[in-house]
């Protein structure tokens, strides 16, 4: 049971002066102090509840300028603040017991899109549904993919740097990032892109916050390569900290998108980004495969994941018994039959895309053989199912999305409450 909320009293007499202070600077967006406020902003997608002092929602970079530079000064130095998005991450990113900054009230426009040269530009507020439909006639979509995809905006993406099904062949929200404006945290707007080694030494000589910044994280990327090459964890989906690895890119070009990407709004405010769109696969095709016990499909995972698959979930019998239960289930349960044993204990759920119907075939050829010929430790596979096409694949995908819902609504007194949402566990190694 999540306790209650305690925010009963008014927000702190430096909070009312600040807020005060900034309607006189001409702050042009809504400001929200009433207990209703604070409440609704307590929460978001994690377990955790932490009552702001009060809510500003800017209506334009202007007025993310005008909160950062008037909290710059002395007085109002100890103010804290948390940009938010759609509120959807599940570790509490967007809670503080400061002053929450919402920029998806007003800051939600699609600003460009750039068919022919595959990007769009995005003020922070715009949800990834929203642009995916907006570009779908073009045959593009923002290709990282996360479960609340329906409420999450561009920004908290990008602070959250984040990745769902599909990260093995299309990365992380960071890998799609071409260029961010952003907010400074004294009030410098900035426009965060690569640059090569030319420009990077004339911005890392300006005597401001641009320079100090860039400054300070070439000395680190130099001064501590040692110890980031030996510390940084090797991993795939690293989103933890700030991503100092990837300073600079390929091209030897210095990016402090880098570190923006992740910063879950520490760093900076985004309030615009310019990022890259992607074709949308023609074809599409999902391989269930059945097993005699959660584990099995654990230790399958790592084996699947090397025959070519765009991403791979895993299913068990927990939450296949609820969407048995649940409406979905009419449009899925051809693809997840009863064997002669009983229900399934664990199902793979394995994604493999293409550009055409024939190199589909292909690569569902060489898959089916590989596990039909597969090594003895593949052992505890009951069977599998195709299910072809978008349609298909839509019903399979929202029934994996609705798991932490239908665990939510578990019948009796006692349910499950989600709060280690992401393991950094290797797939090879998820059974150990």
């Amino acid at each position: 049971m999540i306790p209650s909320l305690q925010a009963r009293d008014g927000p702190a007499s430096l909070y009312v002066d600040f807020l005060a202070e900034l309607r006189l600077r001409g702050f042009e967006g809504d400001i929200g102090q009433r207990q209703a406020d604070r409440v609704v902003f307590a929460t978001d997608n994690s377990i955790y509840q932490l009552p702001p002092q009060a809510v500003v929602f800017p209506r334009h970079e202007l007025d993310v300028v005008r909160v950062a530079r008037l909290a710059h000064e002395e007085r109002f130095r100890s103010i804290t603040f948390t940009p938010r998005g759609g509120g959807t991450g599940t570790n509490g990113q967007s809670l503080t017991d400061g002053l929450v900054v919402d920029l998806s009230r007003h800051m939600n426009a699609i600003l460009e899109i750039n068919v022919e040269e595959g990007w769009a530009r995005v003020q922070a507020g715009v949800v990834k549904d929203q642009l995916n439909a907006a570009v779908l006639e073009h045959g593009l979509f923002f290709a990282p993919e996360l479960s609340p995809s329906n409420r999450a905006t561009i920004g908290g993406m990008i602070a959250t740097d984040a990745s769902g099904q599909g990260s093995i062949l299309y990365g992380k929200t960071r890998d799609h990032v071409l260029d961010l404006r952003t907010v400074l945290l004294d009030g410098t707007p900035w426009h965060s892109k690569p640059l090569a080694p030319a420009e990077f030494d004339r911005v890392r000589r300006r005597e401001d916050r641009v320079g100090y910044i860039h400054r300070l994280l070439e000395r680190i990327r130099v001064d501590d390569a040692g110890l980031i090459a030996e510390r940084f964890p090797k991993l795939n989906r690293c989103v933890t900290g700030y991503d100092l690895v990837h300073l600079c890119d390929d091209c030897g070009d210095f990016n402090l998108s880098s570190v923006l990407c992740g910063a879950e709004g520490s760093l900076a405010f985004v309030t615009e980004a310019r990022i890259r769109l992607t074709p949308i696969p023609h074809c599409t095709a999902l391989l269930n495969i059945r097993y005699d016990s959660f584990d099995a499909a654990l230790r399958d995972a790592g084996a699947l994941m090397r025959l070519e698959a765009a991403s791979s979930e895993t299913i068990d019998a927990k939450v296949l018994g609820l969407a048995r239960q649940d409406a979905i289930w009419l449009a899925v349960k051809d693809y997840f039959p009863d064997d002669p044993q009983g229900p399934a204990q664990g199902v793979n759920i394995v994604e493999f895309l293409a550009d055409d119907e024939a190199e589909l075939a292909a690569k569902l050829a060489r898959v089916e053989a590989a596990l039909a010929h597969g090594p003895a430790g593949a052992s505890g596979r009951r069977g599998h199912t195709v299910a072809r096409g978008e349609a298909a694949a839509t019903a399979i995908w929202s029934m994996r999305k609705k798991s932490v819902g239908l665990l939510g609504n578990m019948q009796g007194e006692r349910r499950p409450m989600p709060f280690v949402e992401d393991t950094v566990v290797p797939p090879e190694r998820l059974a150990d």
